[in-house]
């Protein structure tokens, strides 16, 4: 088996396993990179989108990326896992996270948290509005 296939299959199952807790999704994209021993990269508000009101990313060895999307009811996670083709959709909201809380509020991220939701519909991954 590839590690990319092994990276989906631990990515999916951690999904499952956290789908049910009564956490935010916020605490569930956190437990879903411990789980499945990934590094948390951002999750951010989506502002404006008809399908999505958050999106989570989650960094794995190699060249894959597991992304979580909470739909716009709070009911539904979406989920992909992705390559490095979207880095330069993933770095931005990356950066923003990294940054002090000072900094953040000086800087809107969600256009490119917008970007990035439709270079994945784009790509079939996530769906679209």
């Amino acid at each position: 088996m590839a590690v990319d296939e092994l990276d989906l299959m631990v990515f999916q199952m951690a999904v499952e396993s956290v789908r049910s807790l009564s956490l935010s999704f916020a605490e569930k994209a956190a437990e879903i990179a411990t789980r499945s021993r990934g590094i948390l990269l951002f999750d951010v508000r989506v502002d404006g989108d008809a399908e999505v009101q958050r999106v989570a990313a989650i960094r794995y060895q190699g060249d894959q990326t597991g992304v979580l999307a909470l739909d716009r009811q709070g009911l539904v996670t979406h989920h992909c896992i992705v390559n490095g083709t979207f880095s330069h959709f993933i770095a931005p909201l990356e950066n923003w996270t990294s940054m002090p809380l000072s900094m953040q509020a000086k800087i809107d991220a969600n256009g490119h948290a917008s970007l990035f939701l439709g270079a994945l519909r784009n790509a079939g991954h996530m769906p679209g509005s």
